[in-house]
C-alpha cells in the first residue's frame, strides 16, 4: 500500500467517525422522543378558564403578502377576546400593493371597534426580528402573540393558550401545533404535512414532556414580554430568530410550554422552489444558532441531559450533509483503494447490512400520523417524504455550510398564495443554478448504487437509488413554474 492509499484511508476513517457518532445520536434521539411521547402524551395541561384578561398584543409580521394578508387580519380581528384588552399590530415591511390591502383591512376593523395598528418602517433592517422588535416599542402588553402571514388562527386561540402561560410565571412562551390549510392540494403538500406533523406531535411534544429545551416556532404561540426582554430581545443575527431567542430564554433560566391539543392552521409551500427556499433558510439559521449557542449551552447550569438534547436539536440539519459525506467516502474508497484495504475501513460495516436505524425515520413519521389520528391514506406519502428529503441533501448541505461559516445572507421569505392560481402568481419562484447540483448529485448517487450492487453492499444500493430519485425529482419540479405547481386550476383551500 503506497503513501496515497495510507493518507486516503486515514482521511476517510477520520471523517467517518464524527459523522457516525452524530447520525447514531440522531437515531437514538428519535427513539427516545417517540417513547416519551407515547408514554406521556395524555399528561396535557388541564383547561382553566380565564377569569381576568391580561392585555395582549398580536403581532403580524408581513412582507409582500398580497394574497394572504387580508385573510390573516380578518381572522385575528375575530379572536374571541375583550376588545379593550387586545391590540393588533400589523408589522408591514412590504414594497408592493400589500400595504394598500393592509391599510384597507385595518381601517375596516377599526370601524368595527378593533384596535388595529398598521406599522411601517423606513427600511427592512433586521427582517422579521427587526419588525418584531420595532413593534414592541409601541405596546406595553404583558403578552405578545405572533402569527405569520399564512396562518388563520381560530377565534378561541387566546382563551385556550393563555391560561397555562399565565399560571406559570417562569414560562417564557407557549407554542401550539401547526395544522394545514392545503395539505390535500397535491403530493408535495401532503408529504410536507407529514413532516410538520412529526415535528409537532413527537419532537416538540417529547422535548416538552421530558423538560428538555425546545423552541418557539416563530408563529402560533404567545411570548411573555418579560422573557423576551430578559433574554436580550429579538436579534437578527440568524435567519431563525425564533430558535435563537428560544435558547437564549432557556439559558437565562426560563422554561417553556407546549400544547399539542391546541392548533392553528397554515399554508404549506405548494411549489418545489418555495419548499427548497424554506428548508435552506431553516438549515442555515439552525446551524448559525448552533455555532453561536452551543458554547453557551455547554457552559450553562442546565442538566447534562438538556445539553445533550439541545446539541442534537441544534445540529439536526447536519444529518443530510453527513450522509452525503459517508456516501462520498464509500465511493472514494471502493474506486481508489485496493480491495483488501477498503474492506477494513469502519464504514464498510454499514455497507453489507441494512441497519434497523435505516427505517427509524419511517417509523417515526408513521407514529406521528397515528398520534394525530390521521387517515391511513397518508402512509404512502411517508415514502415520498423520505425520497424527497434525500433529494434535498445538496440544498441542506450548502445552507448548513453557510450557517457554520457565519454567512448571514438575506432573509428570503417563503411565498404564500392563498386561493390564487399558482401559475398566475406574482410571487412565482424560478429555478436557479442549484438545480445543476441536484442533477449532478443524483448522477453520483446512481453511480454509487451501481458500484455498491457489484459488491453486494445493500445499504449503499438502497441509499444511492433513493437519493438519485429524490435529487432528480427535486430538480425536475424546480425547473419550470408549470412543473412546480399542482395541476392547472388547483387552488389552496
Amino acid at each position: 500500500m503506497n503513501t496515497f492509499h495510507i493518507l486516503l484511508s486515514a482521511l476517510l476513517a477520520i471523517s467517518f467517525l464524527p459523522a457516525a457518532l452524530l447520525l447514531s445520536a440522531y437515531g437514538l434521539n428519535l427513539v427516545y422522543l417517540l417513547v416519551i411521547t407515547f408514554f406521556k402524551r395524555h399528561n396535557s395541561t388541564l383547561e382553566t378558564p380565564l377569569t381576568e384578561f391580561p392585555h395582549v398584543t398580536v403581532q403580524l409580521p408581513l412582507y409582500n403578502e398580497r394574497y394572504v394578508s387580508r385573510r390573516l387580519i380578518d381572522a385575528v380581528a375575530q379572536l374571541d377576546y375583550p376588545l379593550e384588552k387586545l391590540v393588533i399590530q400589523v408589522l408591514d415591511d412590504s414594497t408592493d400593493d400589500t400595504s394598500q390591502i393592509v391599510a384597507e383591512a385595518a381601517a375596516y376593523w377599526r370601524k368595527q371597534g378593533r384596535d388595529v395598528q398598521h406599522l411601517r418602517r423606513a427600511d427592512r433592517k433586521g427582517y422579521k426580528a427587526g419588525a418584531l422588535a420595532y413593534g414592541l416599542q409601541f405596546t406595553q402588553s404583558e403578552y405578545i402573540a405572533i402569527f405569520d402571514a399564512d396562518f388563520v388562527p381560530p377565534p378561541d386561540f387566546l382563551k385556550k393558550s393563555l391560561p397555562a402561560l399565565i399560571a406559570d410565571p417562569k414560562a417564557a412562551f407557549i407554542q401550539t401545533r401547526w395544522e394545514h390549510l392545503n395539505a390535500e392540494q397535491w403530493w408535495l403538500t401532503r408529504m410536507q404535512a407529514i413532516a410538520v406533523d412529526s415535528h409537532f406531535s413527537i419532537e416538540q411534544q417529547g422535548r416538552a414532556q421530558s423538560g428538555m429545551p425546545f423552541n418557539f416556532n416563530g408563529t402560533a404561540g404567545i411570548w411573555r414580554r418579560a422573557a423576551i426582554q430578559a433574554a436580550g430581545g429579538w436579534l437578527a443575527r440568524t435567519l431563525t430568530e425564533d430558535l435563537d431567542l428560544s435558547y437564549r430564554a432557556w439559558l437565562s433560566g426560563w422554561r417553556a410550554l407546549y400544547r399539542c391539543d391546541i392548533s392553528a392552521p397554515a399554508e404549506l409551500p405548494p411549489t418545489m422552489s418555495a419548499y427548497k427556499r424554506q428548508q435552506a433558510r431553516w438549515a442555515q439559521g439552525s446551524l448559525t444558532c448552533a455555532r453561536l449557542l452551543l458554547p453557551q449551552l455547554w457552559c450553562s447550569a442546565l442538566p447534562l441531559s438538556s445539553k445533550l438534547e439541545g446539541t442534537v436539536h441544534l445540529l439536526s440539519y447536519l444529518v443530510s450533509p453527513l450522509m452525503m459525506l459517508i456516501v462520498v467516502a464509500y465511493a472514494l474508497a471502493v474506486l481508489f483503494l485496493p480491495h483488501k484495504v477498503w474492506q477494513t475501513l469502519p464504514f464498510m460495516q454499514y455497507a453489507v447490512t441494512i441497519s434497523p436505524f435505516t427505517f427509524m425515520p419511517l417509523i417515526y413519521l408513521a407514529a406521528s400520523q397515528l398520534l394525530l389520528k390521521r387517515s391511513w391514506r397518508a402512509l404512502p406519502y411517508i415514502i415520498i417524504l423520505q425520497v424527497v428529503s434525500s433529494g434535498l441533501a445538496v440544498t441542506i448541505a450548502r445552507a448548513a455550510l453557510k450557517g457554520l461559516l457565519g454567512q448571514h445572507g438575506e432573509f428570503l421569505r417563503t411565498p404564500k398564495w392563498g386561493n390564487t392560481v399558482l401559475v398566475a402568481s406574482a410571487y412565482q419562484l424560478y429555478a436557479d443554478s442549484s438545480v445543476l447540483l441536484d442533477i449532478a448529485w443524483g448522477a453520483f448517487c446512481l453511480l454509487t448504487a451501481l458500484i455498491a450492487a457489484r459488491h453486494s453492499h445493500y445499504f449503499f444500493v438502497l441509499y444511492g437509488v433513493i437519493s438519485c430519485v429524490g435529487s432528480w425529482t427535486v430538480a425536475f419540479y424546480s425547473l419550470l413554474p408549470s412543473w412546480q405547481t399542482a395541476p392547472k386550476g388547483q387552488h389552496a383551500t
